[in-house]
């Protein structure tokens, strides 16, 4: 839509240059088209907004469904966890606050607590009794209230169960039972730097956001893989708790967005109004509210107190991160300044934002504070393009796409580590403290995060007065100078000048990449052209100019994308073809990673049918993460998911007839890995090591 209004309005020709966010935004609602958004209903942003299609579900119908689906499997006793799912399914299905959705929560505590996850299940007995649960059939809810009450060693919630039963029995009979920039000292090697908690966060939205559910992570803590505990109102942000869900107060405002996907439409502007939200109250208390201003000056002022006291107050942090407007490009200034017009636009026509400020409406007229809002929001998006950071977890898998876990408990099964965890970006977050590190593409800090705290480490030695240094993206060891420069300058607006950058040469990220003629009197190493594919057809050594068979390469993909299952029979045909491969691959080429993938998925279900085929597996799992640790070190997702595959093997290697006692090798690696997997969230942390000792001891 933004581009769409550039080119009508022809805004090119109307703010040629950028002279701040009031400024901008200003002259955006001085056209009057666009100013009529404030004043008609069917113009412009107003209008777009409007005719955004609802996404929340309110399908009593579908919720039902969902619920007796989770009945039936839940009484077949197949899988606790897809019957967990499809109650999940149907509280987010139901209208808030309805009957529907009050059944959903009472059948999911059912099989919480056969999980003996009594806290959750509490809350949704809470949930069904405070949301049209049937009367006739309270009593059973409140039954496992009590037992949860019980369980959970909550003497007053044992109490106030026991009195409702009690008021309850009266009425009918019973029925059955139911940091600093510049180092001042030396800091050694994994010592810790700083920690900080996000400011603000959102989530970060994947293609199976736009389904009818969202990923099941907490938009209060940050606690991810949870059971999810949906907004009533819009039924899109999650939580893991009641409590979260009464403590993120400023979602009010952003109901309506969800309702209408709006929040997975603009990007890295959720957090923009996000941040603005998280930080209005923080920024104003301290306003003069016996004279009148105008939204330069109260910009102006709030800008000030930030710098004078942004040790006082988290916010102030971010209103003093940098923008980088100057630099961008004037139709990307001018998106993100209309995108910030229409959630001004957002606040005043869709949400009650306006009607909440009480004594402050005095300071300026509704129109001004709208500009003011707009050029704040427009601030953040601008800070948050350059600053926003990425929060990394590993992701569980849904039971009903990938049953992982044991039928009675949330333990992972033997030899499913490597299908349950999946390593992606959670949340994009603001931390301005750790924002003001400088960037290099050989950094000397490592990231972990717990929730939404990120804490930083020292990756190497680093000496007194010595800079510590983030990466902003571009690493040295993942792209090549050229590329690296060119979107640091496009994003960043700087030219870089680290350490690697200085160099003259490729040699580090080329040696992930370079392949290698086989042929004895050539034996020379090149870069494949961009359109060259070993997994398609043959290769050409560009010294040499013979032709390089690559039908091995071919043979392995063969496998992963036949439709016929692949039986135990192909598997050494499988490792004989990677061994060929490796001729004409580097030491650490990412190829390499690519076929032992490959291998891995077609071939590790049948380790434990032959001693051999596991030893082999194996071997190839300790090279994986050999390449993996050489590219990315060993406090990496990468690397940690990496190892998955070699905890399954030796999980399964237990679990074979005879004595098992771990090889040398595999002890280290099993030691490195309880080491790196701390750089995940205690919950991810526990349930990884609690595999490891079920199994492994």
């Amino acid at each position: 839509m933004a581009a769409r209004i550039v080119q009508t309005y022809n805004l090119t020709g109307v703010i040629k240059q950028y002279r701040g966010e009031v400024d901008t935004i200003r002259k955006l609602d001085a056209i009057p088209e666009i100013r009529q958004v404030r004043k008609v209903p069917f113009c412009a942003c107003r209008s777009w907004l409007k005719k955004l299609p609802p996404v929340t579900v309110n399908d009593e119908e579908k919720s039902h469904l969902y619920r007796e689906n989770g009945n039936e499997i839940f009484r077949s006793r197949k899988s606790p966890h897809v019957a967990l799912e499809a109650y999940s399914k149907a509280i987010f299905m139901a209208p808030g606050g309805s009957p529907a959705q009050a059944m959903a929560h009472a059948n999911r505590a059912i099989v919480l607590m056969s999980l003996k996850r009594f806290r959750e299940a509490y809350e949704d007995c809470q949930l069904a009794l405070t949301g049209g649960y049937p009367e006739e059939n309270r009593l059973r809810v409140l039954f496992r209230l009590a037992e949860c009450a019980l369980q959970n060693r909550d003497r007053d919630g044992l109490d106030k169960a026991l009195d409702a039963m009690g008021a309850h029995a009266e009425q009918q009979e019973l029925t059955s039972f139911e940091m600093e920039r510049l180092s001042k000292e030396a800091i050694p090697k994994e010592a810790p730097i700083v920690q900080e908690t996000a400011v603000s966060f959102v989530p970060v939205y994947d293609p199976r956001s736009r389904s009818e559910l969202p990923p099941f992570d907490c938009q209060y803590c940050g606690e991810i893989n949870v059971i999810p505990f949906p907004c009533i109102t819009c039924g899109r942000a999650c939580y893991c708790s009641v409590a979260c869900r009464k403590n993120h107060s400023s979602h009010r405002f952003e109901c309506a967005g969800y309702g209408k996907h709006l929040w997975y439409l603009i990007g890295i502007a959720h957090l923009g109004i996000r941040s603005f939200l998280d930080g209005f109250e923080a920024s104003t208390q301290k306003l003069d509210l016996s004279v009148e201003s105008t939204p330069e000056g109260l910009f102006k002022s709030v800008l000030d107190t930030a710098e004078a006291e942004h040790k006082e107050y988290p916010y102030g942090k971010v209103l003093r991160l940098v923008t980088n407007f100057e630099q961008m490009d004037v139709m990307d200034v001018l998106q993100y300044s209309l995108t910030a017009y229409m959630l001004s636009v957002y606040l005043s026509g869709f949400t009650d934002f306006f009607q909440q400020l009480g004594d402050l409406i005095n300071v300026m007229s509704k129109e001004n504070w709208s500009i003011y809002c707009g050029a704040v929001i427009f601030r953040h998006i601008g800070q948050l393009v350059c600053n926003g950071h990425a929060i990394s977890e590993l992701r569980g898998s849904f039971a009903s796409e990938n049953n992982c876990l044991e039928a009675d408990s949330f333990n992972i099964k033997a030899g499913f580590l490597h299908r349950y965890f999946e390593s992606t970006r959670v949340f994009t977050g603001i931390f301005p403290q750790i924002s003001m590190f400088n960037h290099s593409c050989e950094p000397n800090i490592r990231n972990t995060f717990n929730k939404n705290t990120l804490t930083v480490y020292a990756a190497k030695d680093i000496p007194v007065g010595g800079e510590i240094f983030n990466c902003y993206g571009p690493n040295f060891k993942l792209m090549c100078k050229d590329e690296r420069k060119s979107a640091l300058r496009q994003q960043y607006g700087f030219d870089c000048k680290c350490t690697r950058c200085a160099m003259n040469n490729d040699e580090a990220y080329e040696s992930f990449e370079h392949y290698k003629c086989p042929f004895a009197k050539c034996s020379k190493y090149f870069m494949l052209k961009e359109n060259a594919d070993p997994f398609e057809k043959d290769i050409k050594c560009p010294m040499c100019k013979r032709i390089i068979d690559c039908s091995t390469f071919q043979l392995i993909a063969a496998g992963m994308t036949s439709e016929q299952e692949s039986g135990y029979e192909e598997f050494d045909e499988a490792m004989d073809a990677y061994s060929k491969c490796k001729t004409v691959l580097s030491e650490y080429h990412e190829t390499k990673i690519t076929l032992a993938h490959m291998i891995f998925l077609q071939y590790l279900p049948f380790s434990g049918l032959d001693d051999r085929c596991l030893r082999r597996l194996k071997k190839l799992a300790h090279e994986f993460i050999q390449i993996r640790e050489q590219r990315f070190g060993m406090m990496s997702p990468e690397y940690v998911v990496a190892c998955f595959y070699l905890m399954d093997l030796l999980v399964i290697e237990s679990k074979c007839e005879g004595p098992f006692k771990m090889d040398s090798v595999s002890v280290e690696f099993v030691g490195n890995f309880k080491k790196a997997i701390e750089i995940f969230g205690t919950g991810t942390r526990t349930k990884v090591l609690n595999y490891l000792k079920t199994h492994l001891g």
